[in-house]
């Protein structure tokens, strides 16, 4: 999770930005950015939404600007039974709309996009205007885009990093070291990790090590940890019916104790509320 800079080759290309379908068996690791903006929808997907310093979950339907140079990625939850996941995104310069004086008004949405957008239940018709993308021709493909980046200067917005977030310009050494940290937690969150594990791969002393984190990722370490398990556990809490002790065991924390007063300082509830108040209402949306 290094913010790696992704090389987006739209010279070349024969349209004016970038479309593209994706599907793998899980989303891996992948902390980078670019200068283009990068509107993503899930398809179908579950595990954990990383952007600047947001770390939330993610679904199927999950909608979100990225504005240029911030890094994120979307990592799927290890889970052998999950479908292929799947994704359709789409890549662009704002520099092609700064000619168009219709398209001024698109400036405030790119500008809000710099701290990431979650477009908080998206229309229907949106989404239905991305699913069907890829069927339309190329001239019909430039209207649709338009069409959807208006529609989404009209949806309920979440921005998503914190007020004080500011993208580090890192080193390619920083970055890989920090590619290293967090990768590891995120393949280890059922274990014990600890900051003195994290300071001996990284080859600093624990106090080093902590500053460090903390001016790469706006987290501490042990809030990033803490954060990164929680999100894992609602996951398991609204997919499994196994028990809240099982999940808190499977997310790394030792205690049961430490686990609800972790879930309840980050979620402001109880784990065992979130998991009736979120599964009432998907009873009800269904």
């Amino acid at each position: 999770m290094k913010p790696e800079l992704e090389q987006v080759d739209l010279q070349s290309s024969e349209q004016s930005f970038r479309f593209f379908k994706t599907e793998l068996d899980a989303f891996v690791p992948y902390w980078h950015y670019h200068p283009e903006l990068e509107l993503t929808l899930i398809i179908r997907g579950e595990g954990t939404r990383f952007v600047g310093d947001s770390i939330a979950p993610f679904s199927d339907f999950d909608l979100v600007l990225i504005g240029k140079n911030l890094p994120h990625h979307w990592v799927s939850v290890s889970d052998e039974n999950l479908d292929r996941q799947k994704a359709i995104i789409f890549q662009f310069n704002e520099h092609i709309f700064t000619d168009i004086k219709e398209c001024e008004h698109f400036r405030s949405l790119f500008e809000m996009a710099l701290r990431g957008i979650y477009f908080e239940n998206p229309s229907k018709e949106i989404i239905t205007r991305i699913l069907s993308f890829e069927s339309l021709s190329r001239f019909e493909q430039l209207i649709a885009f338009l069409t959807i980046l208006q529609e989404l200067c009209l949806e309920n917005k979440v921005l998503l990093t914190s007020n004080n977030y500011v993208p580090m310009n890192k080193s390619n050494l920083a970055e890989a070291k920090f590619s290293r940290v967090t990768n590891y937690v995120l393949e280890h969150l059922n274990s014990s990790i600890s900051v003195n594990q994290m300071a001996e791969i990284t080859h600093m002393v624990p106090q080093s090590f902590c500053r460090w984190f903390k001016k790469h990722s706006g987290h501490s370490f042990i809030n990033f940890l803490n954060r990164t398990r929680i999100e894992r556990s609602c996951h398991y809490l609204l997919t499994t019916s196994e028990s809240i002790q099982d999940i808190a065991f499977s997310c790394g924390f030792e205690t049961i104790s430490h686990f609800n007063r972790t879930f309840k300082s980050l979620k402001g509830c109880s784990p065992s509320h979130f998991r009736k108040v979120k599964n009432k209402k998907a009873l009800i949306r269904n």
